[in-house]
């Protein structure tokens, strides 16, 4: 008689994936942080993919929350469809600080660079500007 094996016997299939030594080193700390299995986490990574799959584009807003009684932050995306998406709960100032001005610093090379010199004025597109000249 012929072992069934053991995938065909309960009608899964097995997935894996290739990292470096140091991802599989930083998912496996990550695994016992949580307290779960890496096959465990991926299994649950995979199904909630699939489960609720988020298109890649999605038009919202970001929402930040100042929580007083732990003197942090949240941050929420809500998108315009009315789904609100639990981004961080626990974001000191320091960091949200360091971040605008990373962000303040990124959006004014990006204005020097497209020659923005008036805040009300928009990006145009090439296309647009060569068919008026």
């Amino acid at each position: 008689m012929a072992i069934e094996k053991w995938d065909n016997k309960y009608d899964v299939k097995t997935v894996s994936a290739k990292l470096t030594q140091r991802d599989f080193s930083h998912f496996k700390d990550y695994c016992d942080k949580k307290g779960v299995k890496v096959s465990t986490q991926l299994k649950q990574l995979i199904k909630q993919e699939i489960d609720n799959p988020i298109s890649v584009n999605v038009a919202g807003k970001s929402l930040f929350v100042y929580n007083p009684a732990r003197d942090n932050f949240s941050w929420r995306a809500i998108l315009d469809k009315g789904i609100i998406s639990y981004i961080e709960d626990d974001l000191n100032f320091e960091f949200l600080s360091q971040l605008k001005e990373a962000i303040d610093k990124a959006i004014d090379e990006r204005n020097t660079f497209i020659q923005k010199t008036k805040d009300d004025s928009v990006s145009i597109p090439g296309q647009i500007v060569r068919r008026g000249l």
